[in-house]
């Protein structure tokens, strides 16, 4: 809960950093969306058929990549409050109906409990993350992408605006760095990747960064995903991470989403104790920049693939935060 409430407290100096010279942190309104004050797509606005067709470009082998992981009771589950999520299979009956009829037709049927849809990999909706900007439960200052706020958009049941639903499917541009063969090894627990770590590593694979144009999916490479399934206890200790300048690094190559092989695009715990995923801050909820978690490049890497067709499309289910992932590369 320590962690938690430390998210809550900070969020506020997590906005945009800004010093009037006395040390002081000001917020800074990210609103309206340079796509409207009603718009709730953000980043995904840069898709469209010019994207489709620089995606298909890359295509010259007809390979297709699987980067997603298998959905089980014993994958990693990160938790604030351990013992909170939960996922759970059952199929009951086993057969769960039948045999029916004179050919004696038996089927079985799926009942899933438990937290999913930001579990394995994951996508983030817009819905995801907020920033408090009012007093401690002000939900009328709780403000989410292009400055909805809370009390207006959200129920138990759901987001009424910003929910995973209003996501498009995405066929773009996919570019993954790997810092980790840049580096030499698995990056360490709170290590912040920086901006020269990103050109430093795009050079490394023979790229630049005028490789990544604006709508671009961007990927990076860490290692720590080699822990998932081998050591769940260090892979839900802590993340490393993009650093905020390289969020910014980021954001400023107007990507549509960014997505890396742990549970997190920042490192945490940060290196500095005042922040707390603001990278998480500074993508969806400023610039409506999409994330995606627990990425396995495993296959992209072995056949040194770092420039990519990328399809995902997310489970439109109405209000929620996220949705489970099973995104394709294709070269």
């Amino acid at each position: 809960m320590k962690l938690f409430a430390t998210f809550f407290l900070c969020a506020l100096s997590c906005v945009a950093i800004g010093d009037d010279g006395t040390g002081e942190i000001l917020p800074q309104q990210w609103w309206p969306s340079e796509w409207g004050a009603q718009d709730e797509l953000g980043a995904m606005n840069r898709l469209g058929t010019h994207k489709v067709l620089e995606a298909a470009a890359l295509i010259s082998r007809g390979r297709v990549f699987d980067l997603s992981r298998t959905l089980d009771e014993d994958m990693p589950l990160f938790d604030l409050t351990p013992g909170r999520r939960k996922y759970t299979l059952s199929i009951p009956g086993a057969p769960t109906w039948g045999p029916m009829g004179e050919n004696k037709l038996a089927w079985n049927e799926d009942y899933i409990s438990g937290h999913l849809s930001q579990d394995g990999t994951q996508f983030d909706s817009l819905a995801h993350m907020a920033t408090e900007l009012g007093k401690p439960g002000d939900l009328n200052e709780l403000r989410y992408y292009n400055g909805f706020r809370h009390s207006a958009i959200a129920t138990s049941r759901g987001f009424r605006r910003l929910g995973v639903e209003k996501t498009i499917p995405i066929f773009t541009r996919g570019i993954l760095i790997d810092v980790s063969a840049y580096k030499g090894r698995m990056l360490e627990r709170s290590e912040e990747i920086t901006v020269d770590d990103l050109r430093g590593a795009l050079e490394f694979q023979g790229m630049s960064v005028d490789d990544i144009k604006p709508g671009d999916a961007l990927f990076y490479h860490t290692g720590w995903g080699a822990l998932w399934g081998k050591d769940n206890a260090k892979f839900n200790s802590g993340t490393p991470g993009l650093s905020m300048q390289a969020g910014d690094w980021a954001v400023d190559r107007k990507v549509v989403m960014v997505g890396t092989d742990n549970w997190a695009v920042e490192a945490i715990p940060s290196p500095d104790p005042r922040w707390f995923a603001p990278n998480h801050q500074k993508f969806l909820v400023e610039n409506g920049i999409y994330i995606m978690e627990n990425l396995d490049f495993s296959q992209l890497l072995e056949e040194k693939v770092y420039e990519f067709a990328f399809i995902f499309a997310a489970v439109p289910m109405r209000g929620a935060t996220g949705s489970p992932a099973r995104p394709i590369a294709v070269k």
